[in-house]
């Protein structure tokens, strides 16, 4: 990796921290959900860095990412304060290898993943397996039907701007796929972007089958604009709750959604 690639990943760590340290942790706060001397499993943790900014909330950390390469990035940019009380896995969410007799976590944490899983109740299950009876999941999510819900700001094109192009009809995504492989210079996301496409997450569909599962939703927030447009983009932060309550509509309009979940027992 050159210096330029080390930089990119760098910042993309700060901004996981940022996003922990300035939103996640102060929402869950407002919930009432207190990090300190508590297990937080994040599941597609990337490089860490909200596991680190949940350590320096006094929490014990497990990071479990399918990429080996982004846990060795994590134990790099984390600091000596975070790896004594943070603990990594290189495993596929589906096989999480974590032992029936260890602790169940206060709170796993599934940021912007949801959307990119092919069975979504079946993953439901095994959370509900790593939770205790008091335990909480959050779970963020851009509804699929959202300006950029496609994940399509991934491109390196102009098509990386264009809001709501890949809800288009199977014909017209052909051609915008023959597109993407021939000129834009990241055509490598393409099978992420037909993955997230043909398993569409939307907020309506996400409520019914949490309910399926055996869960409550305790908690949720709406935006318009999401935190991590803020610190990415300079976007305003957008909240819109009363509009997460209006079917259809909102999932056209509200870019992030983010619900705290716990066992319906």
């Amino acid at each position: 990796m050159n210096k330029e690639q080390s930089a990119k990943k760098l910042a993309y760590w700060r901004y996981q921290y940022r996003l922990g340290k300035e939103y996640l942790i102060p929402l869950l706060k407002e919930w009432g959900f207190s990090a300190k001397d508590t297990l937080v499993i994040d599941l597609g943790c990337a490089e860490a860095g909200i596991l680190c900014a949940f350590v320096e909330e006094g929490a014990n950390g497990i990071g479990l990412e399918i990429s080996h390469s982004r846990l060795v990035l994590a134990r790099k940019f984390a600091g000596p304060r975070h790896l004594q009380k943070l603990h990594f896995i290189t495993a596929d969410i589906f096989h999480p290898p974590l032992s029936e007799k260890a602790p169940k976590a206060d709170l796993l944490l599934l940021r912007d993943v949801f959307e990119h899983l092919p069975d979504k109740r079946y993953a439901l299950r095994i959370f509900r397996d790593l939770l205790g009876e008091s335990s909480k999941l959050l779970i963020t999510f851009p509804p699929f039907y959202a300006p950029f819900g496609g994940h399509q700001q991934l491109l390196q094109s102009f098509l990386g701007k264009l809001p709501y192009f890949h809800i288009v009809p199977a014909f017209l995504w052909c051609i915008f796929r023959w597109w993407i492989i021939r000129y834009d210079k990241n055509p490598a996301i393409l099978p992420e972007l037909e993955r997230i496409r043909r398993f569409r997450t939307t907020i309506g569909g996400f409520k019914k089958i949490v309910r399926e599962q055996g869960f409550r939703i305790a908690s949720s927030a709406f935006y318009i604009s999401r935190p991590s447009y803020k610190l990415r983009f300079g976007w305003p932060v957008i909240g819109a709750n009363w509009l997460g309550r209006i079917p259809f509509v909102r999932e056209f309009l509200i870019s992030g959604a983010f619900f705290l979940l716990e066992k319906n027992t």
